[in-house]
């Protein structure tokens, strides 16, 4: 009896040490050493490896003040610890440049100082399943960042805190690196971004992706592309581009520049509902076909295409917009859709191209010297095409739908990028004299969509009804950028996947056998267990000798 209720003891006392020795590591691991073990598949509690290189190159202290009003309603009660967990690994990584402030504002004196820190209070909404009740309150739900002589702001922290990671490494980034300018190229009825993109430049300061842009005008080739743009954007040009001009694109190119090229094949004009398509003159297909990629002079038209509420002569009817493929994320290598490992598409759930041309890829040529060639966009296998001049009528479209479908010949590439040492448009006959190919130190990026309207305003308020929130094309075009801009560590950042892990599908054999093995399989597996042992005791029994 004494023996067991030592051994007890022992017992006891062993499981108390090692349980005070777990909680001493934890608290020496986060208070001293600022170490942590992120057990996830995914990383979901640990920053991405380009936020960590972005805080690597903080020269000053970095002071984050969030402003948080206490006791928010739930499920918004839980964004707080959120927040504070992802803030201590930004401090963790920063080595000592990095100091956050908490101000509770459950006080006046509080308030008054978020209001002196241009912070106000903003409606929050929220639905709480468990209770099933909805509430609205009015909440602090700010951060500020200062840095040297620089402040930035988030005014609002969403609820979820979802991607919360990409935008405070964003305006870090932005603080360290000011200025990164996008080029878009004009002097060719190019769309603008002031005219053609308005929306633009608001979304990219309530960002803080620190991104400005710039018109280019080559003047007829006079003039070089500056050498402090981040890459150039050619949208839409309905005017020939002269030979010279491609000359000192392809020369950009050679020399480690990104360029992102929205054309398609035809010029539309006219409404959306009988838009008429003519031969494009932009003259694009005499530099891209020197890297192996051409645009073609037709329309894509998809049966798996969105729908538009459109004003018709008739009156106002829901008609499927065919002009107006919608590919969604790629389920298959090399089938329909968007590849979303691509940077420009990125984890996006579908991406609409309107009036979109088909593209021929010489696959010898786009791959020579290693350049990776990817297909980020094809259509699906129910396209057809019109090809050149025509006129397009959507109610006669609408009429004789599975007539023209019924023998489509789809799919169609209409979105493609290069990316290494891609080959000279122009090899050995280039008064600027580039070199032959880009280099591995500095590798070209070129990425070709057959649409020139993709982010054009007058489209997206046709596509905005299809979509909840952002309009999934203007987020390509914030990819495009950070694509463009060759930026690791904000790319590295958006391929951080936070999202729930969805369910694969299952086939059919699978559950055939997932059925019938739990009617049958286990059932039988115990019976035959329970004969097994039976047999083993019976014997057992046998060997017992009196």
């Amino acid at each position: 009896m004494e023996r067991r209720s030592q051994a007890r003891a022992q017992t006891g006392a062993f499981v108390a040490i090692a349980i005070v020795a777990v909680v001493l590591i934890n608290i020496l691991a986060v208070k001293v050493l600022h170490a942590r073990l992120d057990l996830t598949k995914r990383g979901l509690y640990s920053l991405s490896q380009g936020t960590r290189r972005t805080l690597g190159r903080l020269t000053d202290n970095l002071t984050i003040t969030i402003y948080w009003t206490p006791d928010q309603p739930a499920p918004a009660n839980d964004d707080e610890r959120l927040l504070r967990e992802q803030l201590d690994e930004y401090v963790a990584a920063s080595r000592g440049r990095l100091e956050v402030r908490w101000v509770r504002t459950d006080n006046d004196e509080r308030k008054r100082q978020a209001e002196a820190a241009s912070c106000t209070k903003r409606v929050l909404q929220t639905v709480n399943t468990a209770s099933d009740q909805a509430n609205l309150a009015e909440v602090f739900r700010c951060v500020t960042f200062s840095y040297l002589r620089s402040t930035e702001q988030i005014a609002f922290v969403n609820p979820g805190v979802e991607g919360m990671e990409y935008q405070i490494t964003s305006i870090v980034k932005k603080m360290i690196d000011p200025e990164r300018a996008i080029g878009f190229l004009t002097g060719h009825d190019e769309g603008s971004p002031e005219q053609a993109l308005p929306y633009l430049s608001r979304i990219l300061q309530e960002a803080h992706l620190g991104y400005t842009t710039r018109t280019i005008d080559l003047h007829g080739g006079e003039e070089e592309i500056p050498s402090d743009i981040k890459g150039l954007v050619i949208m839409g040009p309905s005017r020939r581009i002269e030979e010279r001009e491609l000359r000192r694109i392809n020369s950009y190119l050679m020399r480690g520049g990104s360029v992102a090229v929205f054309a398609g094949g035809t010029n539309i004009t006219g409404s959306d509902t009988r838009p008429t398509a003519a031969r494009a003159e932009h003259n694009l297909n005499a530099l891209l076909e020197g890297y192996g990629v051409t645009i073609n002079p037709d329309v894509v038209l998809d049966f798996q295409a969105s729908d538009s509420i459109q004003e018709i002569e008739q009156g106002r009817a829901r008609i499927p917009m065919f002009t107006y493929p919608a590919l969604a994320a790629r389920r298959d290598v090399g089938g329909a859709g968007i590849d979303t490992a691509h940077p420009a598409v990125f984890r996006l759930p579908g991406v609409i191209f309107p009036f979109v041309s088909s593209l021929t890829i010489n696959t010898t040529r786009a791959r020579e010297h290693g350049t990776v060639l990817t297909e980020v966009g094809r259509t699906s296998d129910r396209s057809v095409l019109q090809r050149e001049n025509f006129e397009l009528d959507a109610l006669e479209l609408l009429q004789r739908r599975q007539q023209i479908f019924g023998n489509a010949r789809g799919s169609y590439v209409v979105a493609a990028a290069l990316e290494g040492q891609l080959r000279s448009a122009f090899a050995g006959n280039d008064t600027d004299h580039p070199p032959a190919h880009a280099t591995r130190e500095h590798p070209a990026r070129l990425l070709v969509v057959g649409s020139g309207k993709v982010f054009h305003i007058d489209q997206l308020r046709a596509i905005a009804p299809l979509q909840n929130g952002m309009p999934t094309n203007v987020q390509m075009l914030l990819n495009v950028f950070d694509w463009l801009s060759q930026d690791p560590d904000l790319l590295a950042v958006r391929a951080k996947d936070v999202s729930e892990p969805s369910l694969q599908a299952v086939t059919d054999t699978k559950k055939q056998l997932f059925k019938w093995g739990s009617i049958i399989g286990l059932p039988l597996l115990v019976g035959v267990l329970g004969v097994v042992l039976m047999s083993l005791r019976a014997r057992k029994r046998a060997e017992i000798t009196l």
